[in-house]
């Protein structure tokens, strides 16, 4: 009996010991799936932030690569600068943005020695890279003339160390023309006015005192203290008018008749007005009327003061230049002087377009309406045709020793006239002597009232073909060497380069002008103003490291909650 329950036990202990172990198994099964299962979890949420990881990284190189193409094909350029010298004006960039000619600027220099030289070179450099990004048909290199000595020998022009070159290149009549335009440093800046007003009374300009020195770089060893700003958006922007002008207008000063000059250097005191029409893409030249004849590509011909009147056969190749075989279309500059001896036959040319030249010289008879002397008059009276290149609304024109230019009549037949430039009501006219001092004064009244300085007479001709279009051919009349003269032309605070220029241009149907004001350089390669460091400052020390620091806690607090 005892054996028999001894054998019951024995049983009973199997099948407990075996259920133990089978729920140790389970148990064990239990926890193995459970591990299993985060391990799957982990490894999903590894894999995903590993993908998520590798697309956020293939994205940002992939935006890199697509932003970096689209920056250099249509470059976004943020200028910080006060002055916004690394910027281009709205007028630049429109001309800049239709040139469709090919145009390769050379820098004869070699890179680093020409931006190193001064914050005006790097100003210059860095926006004929923005002309290149702004037009792909613009490039640029720099050029050692040393190492590459036989490349200047392919340009007509004097080529020196920094001298910077324009060129296009086109195929006529089978024939490669090159057109180029060459820019010294010197043209890349604008000087003080105190300074150029020094050189004027002592009889020099800029330009005649740099071709005195003879190379760039000595003039600005000399007289680099004194340049007030940068001139390169505009000399950039002129030299690509020159070369990518489809329809260039060409200017021929007629000389031979003894014309003014300045009585210290008895140097043209047209010189920086010749500059300027080069440096706006007019192509210039100079002919002797006694001798030759007008070029047939002549737009503009210019009578600059000839102190001797002109031989009715020369008075003859004026008018039939101007009537241009019965088609018109052709423009004079007349400008006259109070050095001029009588010159009945240049009268009798320009009464034919309704113009006449007066005696004595217009005066101002309150102080607000001249400077020092009442000859050395300020006009506002200004017609408002041809200002389609006029920023300026309230532009003050500035003359000396001006004849009063007299229109005879407003219209006769096909002749029409206009006055430009006028005095105040409170003007006359009169003869000029040197008192006690040696000064010249106003003498005799000839005339009281209003005065005209600068008028335009025009012809006009009805097209043969009966299409209703109109030619013309147009006298601008100036009564002074003065209103064009190189000080006043230069000067920051007369409008008469800009006003001129523009009714020049108009009249020629020449490519908008583009004028430009001089920026400041102080010195420093980057220069912003207190608002810009403010938005600066709070950009990169708070607005985004608290959006780096947001964003950590939000995916740190999602991660966790998972």
């Amino acid at each position: 009996m005892e054996n028999k329950e001894e054998k019951v036990t024995s049983s009973n202990s199997d099948k407990l010991k075996k259920l133990v172990d089978e729920e140790k198994k389970s148990k064990k099964k239990i926890k193995d799936n459970e591990l299993e299962g985060v391990v799957a979890k982990k490894l999903k949420h590894g894999t995903m932030a590993t993908a998520l990881t590798c697309v956020f990284l293939a994205v940002l190189v992939l935006l890199n690569v697509v932003t970096t193409v689209l920056f250099e094909r249509y470059p976004i350029n943020i200028d910080l600068t006060k002055e916004k010298i690394y910027s281009m004006t709205e007028e630049s960039e429109e001309y800049v943005k239709n040139v469709d000619r090919d145009v390769l600027v050379t820098i004869f220099a070699d890179e680093d020695t020409f931006i190193n030289y001064s914050s005006y070179n790097k100003q210059a450099i860095e926006l004929l890279k923005n002309y290149c990004k702004m037009n792909h048909h613009i490039s640029y290199r720099f050029m050692d003339i040393d190492s590459n000595p036989d490349v200047i020998k392919s340009y007509s022009d004097t080529i020196s160390n920094f001298d910077i070159i324009f060129e296009t290149s086109s195929e006529v009549d089978g024939e490669t023309v090159k057109r180029t335009r060459k820019l010294g440093m010197v043209d890349l800046l604008s000087f003080k006015d105190d300074f150029v007003s020094q050189l004027s009374q002592s009889g020099y300009s800029i330009d005649l005192l740099r071709e005195q020195i003879g190379s760039d770089l000595n003039f600005l060893a000399y007289y680099g203290t004194y340049v007030d700003s940068s001139n390169a958006e505009q000399a950039f922007t002129s030299a690509l008018m020159t070369v990518t002008d489809p329809d260039p207008v060409y200017v021929t000063f007629l000389t031979g008749r003894s014309e003014v000059s300045d009585l210290n250097t008895h140097t043209s005191p047209f010189s920086y007005f010749k500059t300027l029409l080069v440096a706006n893409g007019y192509n210039v030249n100079e002919i002797d009327i006694t001798k030759d004849e007008i070029p047939a590509e002549t737009d503009i011909a210019v009578i600059p003061a000839p102190t001797v009147d002109y031989l009715p056969e020369e008075v003859q190749k004026v008018s039939d230049f101007l009537n241009n075989g019965n088609k018109l279309g052709k423009q004079l500059i007349y400008v006259a002087s109070y050095s001029q001896d009588k010159t009945p036959n240049l009268d009798e040319f320009l009464e034919e377009y309704g113009l006449s030249v007066g005696e004595g010289v217009v005066c101002e008879t309150f102080g607000d309406n001249y400077i020092n002397y009442p000859y050395c008059t300020l006009s506002t009276d200004l017609s408002s045709d041809f200002n389609q290149d006029v920023l300026n609304k309230d532009l003050v024109i500035s003359s000396m020793f001006t004849r009063p230019v007299n229109t005879l009549y407003e219209q006769q037949g096909m002749i029409t006239t206009q006055q430009y430039v006028k005095t105040t009501e409170n003007a006359y006219t009169s003869k000029l002597k040197y008192n006690e001092s040696f000064q010249m004064v106003p003498s005799e009244t000839l005339t009281n009232g209003q005065q005209c300085l600068f008028a335009i007479g025009s012809k006009a001709k009805f097209a043969d073909d009966g299409s209703g279009e109109t030619s013309y051919s147009n006298v601008l009349c100036f009564g002074s060497e003065y209103l064009l003269q190189s000080n006043i032309l230069s000067a920051q605070q007369y409008g008469n380069s800009e006003y001129f220029f523009s009714i020049i241009a108009g009249i020629t149907h020449k490519s908008d002008g583009v004028f430009i004001k001089p920026k400041t350089l102080k010195g420093t390669a980057f220069d912003i103003d207190q608002s810009k460091k403010s938005i600066l400052m709070w950009t990169f020390c708070v607005i985004i490291p608290l959006a780096v620091l947001g964003t950590g806690l939000f995916v740190w607090l999602r991660r966790k909650n998972k």
